[in-house]
Parts: structure tokens; C-alpha cells; sequence
């Protein structure tokens, strides 16, 4: 049997909320070294595929890991050499979306094309092992992992969705230290692998907490519905920050050292929860984990870049039965703005989604690719760290652009939903230093 790539890219995917019939692991176990000799010349495991293997998998693809099947092993590697090869392929694995010719990332795990034309000649010669004495030593590439987890919080009680098939729910959660602080990294925490579309930590200042707490007094339920912002209210995405944020194939999040986001005692944090109950139902209980500092040198602040007239409702159209609609949104840094740095990007559409790039546009000058994904995958939204930040001065301009197919009969816009569209990028962002 030979699946698709897309079926293969999420039976070996390491996103936790990968989950894997075990009809499929046992048909796909069927997947053996061959009995024929290997050319001479072919790969083997010790020598080509294993430091590969090692440097871009083995960080989740290792026992008790995130991903369902373990590549530690030559025996394990070889028993999956049909489906690695059709993942590796279809550069569906490693998940790594960021397109190298736009931009440099730390922590990299993408193949080249001599490494991945070497992986599909071993599977292609049968999975040969070869001589352990030549074996190649390659540490594994770990996503980030908090220093320490300095406070956690989390949803009061545990909650159900109720509205189908898209729920949000905000939950309050007070801020408990008494002094200043500085979040410097975070986890989420999903509950519920199958119903957390997404998840932001929004952090409301003292003197609209009171506000907030009417919204959540006059709502009986846990929480308090909370549709395009903390507050149901789209303009108060201007006006509230984010402490962090969680999609599908998101992970840890550890900021440039010497960095943080300030948080004043008497806050309150906004946890917003988006459920989408078409894959199943059922109890969420998320956290959130946070690393801080007691100072910091650099200010910061986790700044998404959308089109505020697309979030209240016009201008973002995706006609039905339609391929390449694209949209753009740009913004010009004033004086008042000063000069600050971009240290990262994400970009988040929902199922349509095509392709999306951040760039910075200078007058005179070649623009400066920050982010491009050319193959947008909703599983696999995740921030990707610059090796250098890059710098944007008073009159440059960053600018957004999103495209989708939309086969389907409805015409789409901006929405809440699942099934409606967003253009998003969010930027981890200090004052230029």
C-alpha cells in the first residue's frame, strides 16, 4: 500500500496533535529492508541517512517523543524507509515551511536536495545499514525549551465547546505577582489536541481589568464568548498586547537574550481560546507556561500585522471557485515609530491558505524578504527566529501578503471560523539596539 504524501506527512508528523490509527502503523510497519543486494554504491544507514536522520528528526522522532514512531534506530528507520521516502519526497517532512530563499533561521531543519536525494537512494536500494564503523556522529537539532518555568497559569475550570462548529471562549486569569516582570519565553499548554484551533494569552492592563470582569460575570458558563478580540470587540486588538499565541505545529517560544515582554502587578490575562469541534469534542483545559526575567535591556512585544478594516469585515474577499486570490496589507513606520527591530514571524490564514511572505520595503533598495512559505500548511504554523533581526527605519514599509484557493461554492472573507480565511503575521519586536 502507498499513501499520499499528505497521509504520510501526518502519520510520521511530531506536532502533538498527531493521531495515528494503529491500522495505518501496522500496514505501514509492512515497509521492510529488501532482500536483494544494494548496489555497491548505494547510501547506507550508518554512513549517509543516519546523521541526517539525526540532525533534522530524531529531535521529536526519538522514544517517548512527540511524533508516533521512533528513527533512533536503524531497525525502526528501515522498517519506514517507503514512508520516509515519500515524506522526505514531498518535503512534507521535516515540517519546516520557511522557503531558504527568503531569509536565514536559527535552529534550521530543512533538507537540502543532495540530502534528500540521498535518504530516497537508500530507501530506493533497500534500506541498506552498512558498516557501523562508519558511522557519522550528528547531534539532533531540539526545538527551544524554557530555561525555567517561573509561573504557570491556567484556565479556571475545565470547559466544553458548545457552539459548532467554531467556539471562542476567553478565560480570566489574574496575574499574580506583586512587581514588575518580564515574560522572556512561554509554552501553551493545549488541553484538548482535537478542538484548540488556537490560543493567545492577551494581556489587559489594570484599569480595563474591571471591564472584563463584567463580560465575564454576566456570562454563566465558564468564560465568556469572545468572537475577533478579548473583548468581542475588534478594536480592542489595538489596545490589548499578547503574552504568546499557539496554532497547530507551534512549539516553545525562548526570546533573544537580554529581551521580554513587561507585565504590571494588577493585570489580568485574557486567555482566548478558539474551538473548532469538527474533529471531536470534549473537555479543554489549557496552560500556559512562562519564563521571566525581574529586568530586562530591551523592551518587547509581540506585534501582529493584519489590516484592521479586513477584521471589521470588508476588503479581503476570496470569491467561490477561485485559485490565487491574492491580498495585501502594508504599513509605513512613522517618526513617532522610531526605528525597532523584527526578531521573527509567523504568518497564520486557516484551510485555503496558499502562500503568504513578510518583507520589508525601502525606497531606493531591494526589498528584505523576512518570511516566505510557499506551500502553506494549517498544521504546521510555527514562528521562525532570524538569524539576524532585521531593521525597520521611520518611511519603510512592511508588507503582508496572503493568497488562497478556494474551490469550494462559498465566497469567503475575514472570520472566526475555521472555515472562513485570515491574513495574520505576528513579529516578536524590540527597540532597534
Amino acid at each position: 500500500m502507498r499513501l499520499s504524501a499528505g497521509a504520510v506527512g501526518r502519520l510520521l508528523c511530531f506536532a502533538p496533535e498527531c493521531i495515528v490509527p494503529p491500522m495505518f502503523l501496522a500496514l505501514l510497519a509492512c515497509s521492510t529492508p529488501g532482500s536483494t543486494p544494494p548496489p555497491a554504491d548505494a547510501p547506507t544507514w550508518h554512513a549517509d541517512v543516519e546523521p541526517i536522520v539525526t540532525r533534522s528528526c530524531t529531535g521529536c522522532h526519538t522514544e517517548g517523543g512527540n511524533a508516533p514512531v521512533s528513527l533512533t534506530s536503524y531497525a525502526s528507520a528501515a522498517s519506514w524507509k517507503d514512508a520516509i521516502a515519500e515524506a522526505v519526497g514531498s518535503r512534507t517532512m521535516p515540517p519546516w515551511l520557511a522557503s531558504p530563499d527568503c531569509n536565514t533561521y536559527q535552529g534550521d531543519r530543512s533538507l537540502t536536495e543532495e540530502e534528500i536525494a540521498t535518504i530516497l537512494a537508500w530507501a530506493d536500494a533497500g534500506a541498506p545499514e552498512g558498516d557501523v564503523a562508519t558511522a557519522v556522529v550528528s547531534e539532533p537539532l531540539a526545538d527551544p525549551v524554557l530555561d525555567s518555568v517561573d509561573l504557570t497559569i491556567a484556565m479556571p475550570e475545565a470547559y466544553t465547546p458548545t457552539a459548532s462548529p467554531d467556539d471562542y471562549r476567553c478565560f480570566l486569569i489574574d496575574w499574580p505577582l506583586a512587581e514588575r516582570a518580564y515574560v522572556t519565553g512561554f509554552e501553551v499548554n493545549p488541553g484538548n489536541l482535537q478542538t484548540v484551533h488556537h490560543a493567545i494569552p492577551f494581556l489587559v492592563d489594570a484599569a480595563d481589568v474591571e471591564a472584563y470582569r463584567a463580560l465575564d460575570a454576566a456570562d454563566p458558563a465558564p468564560g465568556y464568548t469572545c468572537y475577533g478580540s478579548p473583548n468581542g470587540d475588534p478594536r480592542a486588538l489595538e489596545s490589548t498586547r499578547w503574552l504568546g499565541s499557539w496554532a497547530p505545529g507551534g512549539g516553545t517560544a525562548t526570546f533573544p537574550a537580554g529581551s521580554g515582554i513587561r507585565v504590571e502587578p494588577g493585570s489580568v490575562v485574557a486567555l482566548q481560546m478558539h474551538y473548532n469541534v469538527a474533529n471531536g469534542g470534549g473537555d479543554d483545559l489549557t496552560s500556559v507556561d512562562f519564563q521571566l526575567a525581574d529586568a530586562v535591556e530591551h523592551s518587547a512585544d509581540l506585534q501582529p500585522w493584519t489590516d484592521i478594516a479586513w477584521v471589521l469585515g470588508g476588503g479581503m474577499d476570496i470569491p467561490a471557485h477561485t485559485d490565487g486570490v491574492t491580498h495585501t496589507f502594508a504599513y509605513t513606520a512613522t517618526e513617532d515609530d522610531g526605528s525597532f527591530f523584527l526578531h521573527s514571524s509567523a504568518l497564520h490564514m486557516h484551510t485555503r491558505g496558499k502562500s503568504a511572505s513578510l518583507v520589508i520595503q525601502r525606497a531606493g533598495e531591494e526589498d528584505e524578504c523576512l518570511l516566505a512559505v510557499e506551500q502553506y500548511d494549517f498544521d504546521w504554523q510555527r514562528s521562525y527566529y532570524f538569524d539576524a533581526p532585521a531593521t525597520v527605519n521611520p518611511g519603510d514599509t512592511v508588507l503582508l501578503t496572503c493568497t488562497w484557493d478556494n474551490p469550494g461554492d462559498d465566497d469567503l472573507d475575514w472570520g472566526e471560523g475555521t472555515g472562513d480565511e485570515m491574513c495574520l503575521a505576528t513579529t516578536f519586536l524590540t527597540d532597534a539596539y
